[in-house]
């Protein structure tokens, strides 16, 4: 659910419009700070008039709002797809999950920077929405993980906690990406990084087998 409300009747075009706004903004919010930002400025960026502007939002708040919302509702709609999250292969479904996050995540670097600098900055009703999205994907992957511990195909011993630490190593590259500039294309980065959290979750072939003989 978006959690911020427009004048303007046509769905798709303030979803696109929110997320055109998000993306503008979040560059201006990471190089210049929340506070000195200002509308004239965001309109400038956007390509957009300020009355036009205030047609898709009513405060500058609404601004950070939809940098938030983008990236969790880019999440969502990846969850949403996979029918199959309570049915399907956990082994297959935690690969699906590993990459469509991290696309989610080179897509929207600069909203997921700004989240955590500028979290502080939402009003607390849309901190606690935007914390709620984000614990509904934490709790669709322990749902994959727990499936997996129960078919013995995955290692951890507490599902949550485990869904918890991938999901904030998936957002590592953003905040500390500068450690493998120059030495790994994004390409690399992301295949290794993937090939590290899977094979911190799967159990290992051998152990596989001898579960299977006793």
């Amino acid at each position: 659910m978006q959690t911020v409300t427009s004048r303007i009747k046509n769905p798709e075009l303030v979803r696109k419009k929110h997320l055109h706004i998000a993306k503008k903004a979040a560059k201006l919010f990471i190089k210049k700070g929340y506070h000195q930002t200002t509308m004239r400025e965001i309109s400038k960026a956007t390509g957009m008039a300020i009355g036009n502007l205030y047609g898709y939002i009513s405060r500058k708040d609404d601004v950070l709002c939809l940098a938030f919302d983008a990236f969790h509702q880019y999440g969502r709609q990846h969850l949403d797809a996979r029918a199959d999250i309570d049915t399907g292969n956990p082994e297959e479904l935690l690969r699906s999950f590993v990459r469509g996050a991290l696309q989610s995540v080179r897509k929207f670097r600069e909203e997921i920077i700004l989240m955590y600098r500028e979290s502080r900055m939402l009003p607390k009703k849309e901190l606690r929405h935007s914390q709620e999205k984000e614990m509904a994907q934490i709790k669709a992957l322990a749902r994959i993980i727990e499936r997996g511990i129960d078919e013995g195909l995955f290692r951890p011993q507490d599902p949550f906690f485990a869904a918890g630490m991938v999901f904030y190593q998936l957002i590592f590259l953003t905040i500390r990406g500068w450690m493998f500039a120059g030495k790994y294309s994004t390409e690399e980065t992301e295949a290794l990084l993937e090939d590290f959290i899977i094979n911190s979750i799967i159990m290992p072939k051998e152990k596989n087998h001898q579960a299977e003989k006793s």
